[in-house]
């Protein structure tokens, strides 16, 4: 008699839910209002129009496509909030949670500040008919107050959408609203702009510089292929960005830094004369704190950056170093594999970096 009785409440369980799943109405993400896009796009999801740059490697322009930095934003009244997604290429390097590399983070803006809401992401692979589980509805939250709410949603930073739709409760409201941030900052860089080792998508350095500051910060990650390449160079160029900052020594080697370096401020300075330019020191990397090989060639680029970003400020107007030797602290407990920061590391990132930024875009009237 228990285990009928398991079974029957099982079966209620599963009623109710698909009951809740068939009450929400879908609204496609496009009607709403997205950040975090540098560039016009076909689908519009894709942060380049990679067909536009042949000179991009396959692995450049894969990664171009993934949705990293990007984030839907608008308000609504409903007690749920879900997510229906398509998905193209996705993947969860190692180091990596399923919610941040193909997952969605809720925000919600409360009292003028943005909390963290909600985290979540369908199961990777395939069910037993074959369908991509991450293209089911998902459902990121429930039982809220029925207030209306402004509600930010990061998209996953290691995936490709093909399409996406928001899904609230039948007669709720949800509408788009104005993109509340101010300028435009584009920030180009590694795998730690990309959000690598991030618990969540909204928790990287660029995300937190931008809801603590107010500035509109579009993350241009490119996991491991942050090299100063000449065509990301034009490609930024490309965009109608107030200023940019650069994440740019942490991938090249020191031949490839003191090689690239100018072309790529070249290329921005073609139709961005002056703009401000801010390069930012690459982190410490935990994993030499006792491996001697790689802390003498950590500090062997280190040294080197140091010495030609003193050349590089100046020879060129409006470009700037931001050299915080102690980005993710000193007690380093902020590593998720020696290389890439956590959450924490990453919100210690921002803070250590965000006054000298700020200050330096106020000079420009960026504020």
């Amino acid at each position: 008699m228990k285990r009928l009785n398991v079974i029957l409440l099982a079966l209620c369980a599963l009623l109710c839910v698909n009951a809740s799943a068939a009450d929400i109405k879908y609204v496609d993400a496009q009607t709403l209002t997205q950040l975090g896009k540098l560039c016009k796009t076909t689908n519009p999801y894709h942060r380049v129009e990679v067909a536009d740059y042949p000179e991009l490697t396959k692995t450049e322009a894969t990664l171009l496509l993934n949705t990293t930095g990007e984030a839907i934003l608008f308000e609504t009244d409903s007690e749920s909030i879900w997510v229906k997604a398509e998905f193209g290429y996705s993947r969860c390097p190692g180091g990596m949670t399923m919610n941040a590399a193909c997952g969605f983070n809720l925000y919600i803006e409360d009292d003028g500040e943005w909390i963290w809401a909600a985290s979540r992401s369908n199961a990777a692979g395939r069910d037993k008919a074959g369908n991509n589980r991450l293209n089911k509805p998902l459902r990121l939250i429930a039982h809220m107050d029925g207030q209306m709410k402004r509600c930010l949603i990061y998209l996953p930073l290691f995936s490709e959408l093909k399409s996406l739709e928001i899904g609230v409760d039948e007669g709720a409201t949800i509408r788009p609203v104005d993109n509340p941030f101010r300028h435009k900052i584009a920030i180009f860089g590694s795998s730690y702009t990309h959000g690598h080792g991030a618990t969540c998508a909204g928790q990287t350095y660029p995300a937190f510089l931008q809801r603590q500051t107010g500035l509109y910060f579009c993350s241009f990650g490119m996991s491991g292929n942050s090299k100063l390449q000449r065509v990301m160079g034009e490609i930024l160029a490309s965009t109608d960005a107030d200023a940019y900052v650069v994440d740019a020594f942490s991938n090249p080697t020191i031949e490839e830094i003191g090689e690239r370096i100018r072309p790529f401020i070249d290329e921005i300075r073609k139709t961005h004369p002056t703009a401000p330019i801010i390069f930012l020191r690459t982190i410490y990397r935990e994993g030499r704190n006792f491996d001697t090989k790689l802390e003498a060639a950590e500090q062997s680029r280190i040294d080197y950056v140091e010495k030609l970003m003193a050349d590089i400020v100046r020879e060129y107007n409006d470009v700037y170093y931001i050299n915080v030797a102690t980005q993710t602290g000193t007690d380093h407990n902020t590593s998720t594999d020696g290389t890439h920061p956590s959450s924490w590391g990453y919100k210690r990132w921002a803070d250590s970096i965000q006054p000298q930024i700020v200050k330096i875009l106020k000079r420009y009237d960026i504020k």
